[in-house]
């Protein structure tokens, strides 16, 4: 198996944790501005837990399982395109 593609992966995945967690990450700054979307949130860190165990295996993966880990990664971006989309595009109205 080539190894090549596991590695920007990897590398990707390693960013976006880094990017989204934390006291000072993405996360952190919605639920500040909008509250009601600790839940969604905190859905999307458990997925996180779920990368961190897979970033280990990557090297090992059949294609098979890298498409499938494609497929979760797509919807993962997507939750969180959307989260972001409702924390700071979305006008609940209210404002005159």
């Amino acid at each position: 198996m080539d190894l090549a593609p596991a590695v920007p992966l990897s590398a990707a995945i390693a960013e976006h944790l880094a990017a989204t967690e934390g006291e000072h990450g993405l996360y952190a700054e919605i639920v500040a501005a909008d509250p009601r979307l600790t839940f969604a949130v905190q859905n999307l860190i458990r997925e996180h837990a779920e990368l961190r165990a897979v970033q280990c295996d990557l090297a090992g993966m059949a294609d098979k399982q890298l498409a499938d880990l494609a497929r979760r990664l797509n919807r993962h971006c997507q939750r969180g395109n959307d989260l972001v989309y409702e924390a700071y595009v979305v006008d609940l109205g209210g404002e005159t």
